[in-house]
């Protein structure tokens, strides 16, 4: 037997307005149908892996931090020389290959991704906070 509830509300009505109505509900889930999905966007990504296969120091670290779009790269003071680094392990990094596609640094850095890191991204539409989805869809 199915739950029933008197407090649905399906219309406001102004004094002599009135509905005929006969309304069928089926409860279902997502992998049913789309139509019972509380998802309006769900993605993941692997997360980029990014080593330098030697240091890239001076001049050659201030283009390298230059070169890339989204600010993977910054110079770090060790001792008397300033070499680059990878900021916030490459997080923020899209993979455009900017950085390898210079010649100068095609050789200096390797670029990939982390085997089984992953991030996910999951946009709620309402029915259930994302982290309710996440929890849910992995029992």
């Amino acid at each position: 037997q199915a739950e029933r509830s008197d407090d649905i509300l399906i219309a406001k009505l102004r004094p002599g307005q009135e509905i005929e109505l006969e309304v069928t509900c089926h409860k279902g889930i997502g992998k049913t149908h789309t139509k019972w999905s509380p998802v309006c966007t769900a993605y993941y990504r692997l997360l980029p892996d990014i080593t330098f296969t030697e240091k890239i120091k001076g001049s050659d670290a201030k283009e390298l931090k230059k070169l890339c779009p989204v600010g993977v790269f910054d110079i770090e003071d060790i001792g008397k020389e300033k070499v680059a680094t990878v900021v916030n392990e490459g997080v923020s990094c899209t993979t455009c290959r900017e950085c390898i596609r210079h010649e100068k640094f095609a050789n200096k850095i390797n670029l990939g991704k982390k085997l089984n890191v992953y991030e996910f991204h999951v946009e709620s539409v309402g029915i259930y906070k994302p982290e309710e989805i996440v929890r849910r869809a992995i029992q």
